[in-house]
């Protein structure tokens, strides 16, 4: 289910009784459960039952025109103990990433000037032809590393491993790890749930199991997706894009990719009322959203 909050749950006989939100209709669903996993990362310590504490790091990535950054291969440079990668990405460059203590709710992180000033003053240090500056920048991320809670040490010396709990019969914490072992999060903790629910289970094939089927690669790939309309189609039919945004940031990566991705958003829209069925209405509430969401320009960054 898509758009759906988890607002509460409680004990039952059949085990757990929770209630959900549907956050397009406001519509409220009770469903019950054997067995429930809290993976949701950042906000893992506040849901439910859970027992995690997190000490949550944040970091940035800065995108560049290869143009500017004329690099072929993925280049690593070091600062004190931290490493920024420098990886083409098409006709871009992607660089990152920092590593500093956030503390806030999770929705709320950004890229700040002084995170942005860190990775040009290392850049330039080690390219000092292209000498690059802010109006360079094409577009910026930040996210939250969820690590688990340890008061000693910087960010960069927290361990990346993942932790599975049960807190509780029933409730399962799975916490920390990294993008890069996701997969074996979930493999061992399916593993160790289906010693608990006393259901027979077919062997894991997570190691050998494609991520997409190959007619879908084309839109889930390492680069963009092509900006088309069977592209906009599919994430609509497909991967469940039920707005503007959704499209441009969390499934296309065109907002990231495009100078002109404002522009673009336009076409991209206009795409969507066809065949969503938006009314013209709906489409420039659309558009008003994804420009008043997205991340500033970074002429719009504050000194």
């Amino acid at each position: 289910m898509n758009y759906t909050r988890f607002n509460s749950v409680q004990r039952h006989p059949k085990g757990w009784r929770c209630e959900l939100q549907d956050q397009l209709t406001g519509e409220k669903i009770t469903t019950h459960a054997g067995a429930i996993v809290n993976a949701s990362g950042p906000w893992a310590q506040g849901l439910g039952l859970s027992a995690v504490k997190l000490r949550l790091s944040k970091g940035i990535h800065l995108v560049f025109d290869r143009q500017r950054l004329p690099v072929t291969d993925a280049v690593v440079l070091t600062e004190g103990k931290r490493i920024l990668f420098v990886i083409p990405w098409g006709e871009r460059v992607i660089v990152g990433t920092t590593d500093t203590d956030y503390v806030g709710e999770p929705e709320s992180v950004a890229v700040e000037p002084a995170d942005i000033a860190y990775v040009l003053s290392s850049l330039n240090e080690a390219f000092p032809r292209s000498a690059l500056g802010r109006a360079d920048i094409v577009s910026t991320w930040a996210g939250l590393r969820p690590l688990m809670a340890n008061a000693d040490g910087s960010p960069s010396d927290i361990s990346r491993a993942h932790q599975i709990h049960s807190p509780e019969s029933g409730w399962w914490d799975v916490a920390g790890g990294k993008l890069t072992t996701y997969r074996l999060m979930a493999e061992q903790t399916v593993d160790q749930i289906s010693k608990t629910v006393h259901r027979p289970l077919t062997s894991c094939r997570t190691a050998s199991e494609p991520l997409l089927p190959t007619a879908e690669t084309a839109y889930s790939g390492i680069l963009p997706a092509p900006f088309t309309r069977g592209a906009v189609e599919h994430f609509v039919q497909h991967e469940w894009a039920v707005s503007l945004t959704d499209v441009m940031v969390r499934r296309s990566g065109w907002h990231y990719y495009y100078h002109d991705a404002d522009r673009r958003a336009q076409t991209v829209a206009s795409w969507m009322a066809q065949c969503s069925g938006w009314s013209e209405h709906r489409q420039a509430l659309e558009i008003s959203s994804y420009l008043q969401s997205r991340v500033p320009a970074p002429s719009r960054i504050s000194a």
